[in-house]
């Protein structure tokens, strides 16, 4: 599973965008991708996990949007992603006069 396999799954869902992509204020929810580090699986030297960072965005007017998109997202990775149980609280990011949320999911990946 590559990065725009996962954009091309959850675009139609909500827009998706890559991280630092999207700065401007929260007018519609939307999502943003960050891929983080590369885990090497226990006692196994080539195979491993990417892990993939998803953040929601909605608008501040009404935090329950937040609740739905998690359900919808989740619903569009269960089958391609791994999904690690780590969901952060909702948080408001000032920046784009926003609530936001944190998923995480692994891939299975080949340790380069």
């Amino acid at each position: 599973m590559d990065r725009k396999q996962i954009f091309d799954i959850l675009d139609p869902v909500y827009p998706c965008y890559a991280i630092g992509e999207h700065a401007r204020e929260c007018e519609d929810p939307y999502v943003v991708l960050k891929f983080d580090s590369q885990l090497q699986s226990v006692n196994n030297a080539k195979c491993g996990w990417q892990l993939v960072h998803v953040f929601l965005y909605a608008p501040l007017n009404d935090v329950t949007v937040l609740d739905d998109m998690l359900l919808k997202v989740q619903a569009a990775l269960k089958t391609v992603l791994e999904f690690t149980g780590e969901i952060t609280p909702e948080i408001v990011d000032d920046t784009v006069k926003a609530y936001t949320r944190r998923l995480k999911y692994k891939i299975p990946k080949e340790v380069i």
